[in-house]
């Protein structure tokens, strides 16, 4: 079996040269088949409260060894207090391999690991204000040129899309006889699409959309315009109707990897060391001021 990792679009593959590869540009066999996805609501005010918290525990996983490698998203254009972590898998078994075997490790947590785990969990309470767990299917059928070196990755845009009810198969073949054949005519080939059908967390008819992204500066191509411009005036009038007839609501975020709170593999993490190994900036230690010793007051003269 394909050895999970946390990702969404490549799993780097490593063989006996290992070393050489990852040097070389990584394999992108494309997103796994299975995503967990964690979205957290932050208090107001607490994001640096709460990306301290979550660096914390990041590295209890790296110390622990856990097998729940995760990629961790912070808002750059979205809701200012939210935080969204993703898993990636093979099967939904595994899956909850991985989830077992890292409750199994923190639990036999020991000494100061045990005691830092309690004290994270006493301080998660004033942080989250909401917090929602989800498992989605990734959907090839529904996604465009999805192949991408997740480690040199530095945004991702999602797209999340409600349908109305009963609308999924309107909805499929809208996307793979209109959208994606006039992208391929367009030859929009910097546009990299993943596309997840959220099928429990939340409601039906729920797909998440991930585009990642080396640079913002990918957003200044108008993808839209010219896919649109692509279609014959037939194929945008039947575009607009199954959009009008399928659609129930769409919007769009765009965040930012955050290294110090996700928790990747060593050979994911070879890709791009200096980004993903990046150490923290060193905390200040304010200087020991030396102990002034007292003067000796002054002799008093004897009375006369």
């Amino acid at each position: 079996m394909k050895k999970s990792l946390l990702i969404l679009f490549v799993l780097v593959v490593l063989s006996a040269c290992s070393a050489v590869m990852a040097q070389t540009m990584p394999a992108s066999p494309g997103p796994p088949k299975v995503l967990y996805i964690v979205r957290e609501d932050i208090k107001p005010g607490m994001m640096p409260a709460h990306t301290k918290h979550s660096a914390n525990f990041a590295a209890i996983f790296g110390r622990l060894q856990t097998p729940n490698h995760r990629i961790a998203l912070v808002p750059v254009a979205g809701s200012e207090n939210e935080v969204v972590y993703l898993t990636g898998a093979d099967t939904f078994a595994e899956l909850e391999g991985m989830l077992q075997g890292t409750d199994k490790k923190m639990g036999a947590a020991t000494g100061m690991t045990k005691t830092e785990l309690a004290r994270l969990a006493e301080e998660a309470p004033q942080l989250h204000s909401a917090m929602r767990d989800m498992l989605a299917l990734y959907r090839p059928e529904l996604s465009f040129n999805p192949g991408v070196v997740l480690p040199q990755m530095r945004y991702f845009s999602i797209t999340t899309v409600r349908l109305k009810p009963g609308k999924d198969a309107e909805y499929a073949e809208y996307i793979q006889k209109v959208v994606n054949v006039a992208r391929t005519k367009a030859k929009v080939d910097n546009v990299h699409l993943a596309t997840f059908q959220v099928i429990s967390g939340t409601g039906g008819g729920t797909y998440m959309i991930f585009r990642p992204m080396k640079s913002l500066g990918e957003m200044d191509d108008p993808v839209n315009m010219r896919v649109r411009a692509a279609m014959s005036d037939d194929m945008r009038k039947d575009a607009d109707k199954s959009y009008s007839d399928a659609v129930m609501s769409s919007d769009t975020s765009t965040y930012w990897l955050t290294p110090e709170m996700s928790y990747v593999e060593k050979e994911f993490a070879a890709v791009d060391p200096t980004f993903w190994n990046a150490k923290p900036e060193p905390v200040a230690v304010k200087p020991k001021l030396r102990k002034r010793m007292p003067k000796p007051a002054a002799a008093t003269p004897p009375a006369n």
